[in-house]
């Protein structure tokens, strides 16, 4: 399957997942998958507030970021390719030079 398709697959997929887990979950809970992008678009409002508790959790050091490598902007292209390959564990962070 080609790449693209499979990730545009994917997007489509996982919210309609999603909608079923909150059907068959155990004890019938309900489950609210988080959308910081829908948040953005559409509730501007919460999402202010979600990204002020979040950098306020990271400057307290409650939550720390998993980062699964620091590389230079010039490796934006290797950084793709390793996101394609699936397996990374955390996020892949470009750092442009500093002058």
């Amino acid at each position: 399957m080609a790449e693209g398709l499979r990730y545009r697959l994917r997007g489509i997929l996982r919210p309609a997942w999603y909608a079923v887990r909150a059907f068959v979950s155990p004890g019938r809970r309900r489950i609210l998958p988080y959308s910081i992008q829908y948040l953005k678009r559409w509730k501007l409002a919460w999402f202010r507030d979600d990204l002020g508790a979040l950098l306020e959790l990271l400057r307290d050091g409650k939550i720390k970021p998993m980062v699964a490598e620091r590389m230079p902007l010039t490796e934006a292209r290797r950084a793709q390719e390793l996101l394609g390959q699936g397996g990374v564990k955390g996020k892949l962070v470009l750092m442009a030079a500093s002058r």
